[in-house]
C-alpha cells in the first residue's frame, strides 16, 4: 500500500483515531482538616465577669455576717461579764483602816540653815 493512495477500499473501514481528550484522572475531594469541635463549655468572657462578681459578692456576704455574729457574741459576753462583776462585788461588812503617819516633832527635823536653801530654790526662778 502506498501512502500516497488515496483511493479506499469499500470493505474496509476507515480507522478512526481516538480522540485526544485529555485523561481526567479523579481529583481527590479535600477533606477538611479535623478541626476540634466547638466548645460549648468553655465560658465566655462575659460570664468570666459574672463569675467573678458573683464570687467577689459571696466573700463580702460572708464577711460581712461573720462580723455580725461576731459583734453579737461580743456584745453578749460584755454584758454578762457587766453583770457578774456588779453581783460579785460587795462591801465587806468590816472596815480596814489605815495607819495614820504621825507628825514628827520640832526636834526630829534637821534644818541646818533655811536661809542657804531659799537662796538655791531663788537662782533656780531666776534661771527660769
Amino acid at each position: 500500500m502506498d501512502p500516497n493512495n488515496n483511493t479506499q477500499q469499500p470493505n474496509a473501514q476507515p480507522v478512526q483515531q481516538p480522540a485526544a481528550q485529555p485523561v481526567q484522572q479523579p481529583t481527590p475531594v479535600p477533606t477538611p482538616a479535623a478541626s476540634p469541635a466547638p466548645m460549648n463549655d468553655a465560658p465566655k468572657s462575659g460570664s468570666k465577669k459574672g463569675i467573678i462578681l458573683v464570687v467577689i459578692l459571696l466573700i463580702l456576704v460572708l464577711g460581712i455576717v461573720s462580723y455580725v455574729l461576731f459583734a453579737k457574741k461580743q456584745l453578749n459576753y460584755m454584758q454578762k461579764t457587766s453583770t457578774n462583776s456588779t453581783s460579785s462585788v460587795q462591801p465587806s461588812p468590816t472596815l480596814e483602816s489605815s495607819p495614820t503617819p504621825t507628825p514628827a516633832s520640832a526636834s526630829e527635823l534637821n534644818v541646818i540653815s533655811p536661809e542657804s536653801d531659799l537662796q538655791a530654790v531663788e537662782k533656780d526662778l531666776q534661771g527660769l
